[in-house]
């Protein structure tokens, strides 16, 4: 399975999240950092279920830790 979320994906968590951040809710103007909500190395699905949008700060503050 691959790690990356694919175009498509991506192109759905930034609806799914009405373009904007899933954890500060700032505006994302089309980049964002598609993120696993139980990460990749803990045996997350690459999917958008498992997927969410999320600003490159709240991005790199989470890290590969689980967050509800």
């Amino acid at each position: 399975m691959s790690r990356l979320f694919s175009k498509r994906q991506r192109r759905l968590l930034y609806v799914i999240a009405g373009g904007k951040c899933a954890k500060c809710a700032a505006e994302l103007n089309g980049k964002f950092h598609a993120d696993h909500q139980i990460p990749f190395s803990e045996g997350g699905p690459t999917n958008t279920v498992n997927g969410q949008a999320l600003c490159a700060i709240c991005n790199l503050k989470k890290g590969a830790k689980l967050e509800h």
